[in-house]
């Protein structure tokens, strides 16, 4: 039975608190993985799915399918829609993954039988020889969310989307929050109310920086491999795509530069600006080339400086248009790779709380669906 989000959570807190490194990476481990399905051949499961089936997956833990894959030298498949003219010609095909860094948790992928080593009683050994996972009847909508596709969004849609579901996950972390904020705050001896001010101005920086977390989309060369052209909304995500430019790094200097600004020269902020640049990778270093962050157009630096005072109305005040305009230009000047604050550092459990925010946020508004925290009824 997986851990659910209070227990990991707590599991987090506990072991931060006792400096045990295994305990937290052993939990984090488990809440990361992919969904993987054992095929006769790639033909066989392209018709099975064309014909309204879904395969039948194993949970494999991320780096333990990433590890074998390498290994092993699998032959592993990812499912994208074929480019199409309407929506009633519509085919799904599998993809070959070329590179191990295509490899992203919770999603779907498809490994073939002869190289998977699948038995119903023991489950996936990657020995080769074994049977597949088969398949089931679902309906078409159901067939999108659990293959992870997604669905096409304008940039100003899926950053205000992904904010609204990051401010339901922040109010059950908060609590969480609080209580480390007391142990690591304890040294200065802060009153309660400080320290509630505290946890709502990291809070808030949390928000800033999600909202931001695809700025690297708004470069010129991601808008226009996903087929923008000037006077349309930006894009954030296109089933028109096969193999676009990386994003996520620009997110480091970026907004290291835009918190700075706001709340001061405070380390927890570039812990959480890191966090939030590697919510598609935990590989991503924020290393940035100079001037490589060239804009899709001139109006990139107005729309962000209007979402940005539109969107936090608490910053009433605060000059958008120079602070966005400032992180531009740094992030401009290029930056080196940082690494993320070890098990032992204070700022550790911010570091994964804010990864793990963003990363779920970024996915459940990408597939309009509610992965984390659930309503309980």
């Amino acid at each position: 039975m997986p851990l659910t989000i209070s227990e990991a959570i707590g599991v987090f807190e506990r072991a931060f608190r006792v400096r045990d490194p295994n305990e937290i990476e052993r939990v984090l481990r488990e809440n990361l993985n992919v969904q993987v399905a054992v095929i006769e051949s790639k033909e066989s499961a392209e018709n099975r799915i064309n014909e309204g089936y879904y395969p039948l997956t194993v949970r494999v833990p991320y780096w333990v399918f990433v590890s074998k894959v390498k290994e092993k030298e699998l032959n592993v498949y990812f499912l994208e829609q074929e480019n199409i003219i309407s929506e009633e010609n519509k085919k799904w095909k599998l993809e070959k993954i070329h590179s191990r860094s295509e490899i992203l948790p919770s999603r779907t992928y498809f490994i073939l039988k002869n190289e998977a080593g699948y038995y119903p009683d023991l489950g996936l050994t990657f020995e080769g020889n074994g049977e597949v996972t088969g398949f089931e009847k679902i309906e078409e909508g159901e067939k999108a969310e659990k293959f992870g596709v997604g669905r096409e969004q304008a940039w100003e849609e899926h950053a205000v989307g992904t904010l609204d579901r990051a401010n339901r996950m922040l109010e059950i972390y908060k609590p969480f929050l609080t209580d480390w904020a007391k142990n690591v705050f304890s040294i200065q001896n802060l009153k309660e109310e400080e320290v509630k001010e505290s946890v709502d101005a990291i809070v808030l920086a949390i928000k800033i920086a999600v909202f931001f977390h695809d700025v690297g989309k708004l470069r010129k060369e991601w808008q226009e491999a996903v087929g923008w052209s000037k006077g349309q909304p930006y894009i954030a995500r296109s089933a028109n795509k096969h193999k676009v430019p990386f994003h996520a790094p620009y997110a480091y200097p970026f907004l290291k530069t835009i918190l700075r600004n706001i709340f001061g020269e405070f380390r927890f902020l570039d812990t959480i600006a890191l966090a939030v640049a590697r919510h598609h990778s935990l590989e991503v270093t924020g290393a940035v080339k100079e001037n490589d962050f060239q804009l899709a157009d001139d109006n990139v630096v107005e729309f962000l400086s209007d979402l940005l005072s539109k969107n936090f109305p608490e910053l009433n005040g605060i000059e958008a248009k120079r602070i966005i305009q400032n992180a531009i230009e740094v992030t401009n000047k290029g930056s080196l790779m940082d690494e993320p604050p070890s098990p032992s550092d204070d700022f550790y459990f911010l570091y994964v709380i804010t990864n793990r925010v963003v990363k779920f946020a970024d996915w459940e508004d990408a597939g309009d669906e509610v992965i984390e925290l659930p309503t309980v009824k």
